[in-house]
């Protein structure tokens, strides 16, 4: 009877390392997933990171454009001024000849 009892000690010893063997296969799996996981988990941040750093200089670039469009003149602006320019250059003569008439009127009116 001693001897059926050490099989069956051996038998139950065996399953139990099995058992073992088979649950540290399925921990070192386990594990492998973990660090390929970390890998992409590294490589994801790095994309967000890069992204984030762009956003930034996008955000930067935009509020440039954005001073930039305020300090210029617009389109109506700048023909407003032209068309005012082109008027004073237009009635210049008319003025100049005004001037002229007063200050000879001036000149007789003072001479007398």
């Amino acid at each position: 009877m001693g001897q059926a009892k050490e099989v069956e000690d051996m038998k139950e010893f065996m399953t139990v390392l099995m058992e073992v063997k088979v649950s540290l296969a399925e921990q070192n799996g386990k594990l492998d997933s973990l660090l390929d996981m970390k890998n992409k988990i590294n490589e994801t941040y790095d994309v967000a990171k890069r992204a984030d750093t762009r956003a930034e200089e996008n955000e930067k670039d935009i509020y440039d454009m954005k001073r930039d469009l305020t300090s210029k003149a617009s389109k109506e602006d700048v023909e407003r001024i032209v068309k005012q320019r082109e008027n004073a250059f237009r009635y210049l003569p008319s003025w100049l000849a005004l001037v002229i008439s007063i200050a000879v009127f001036l000149l007789n009116y003072l001479a007398n």
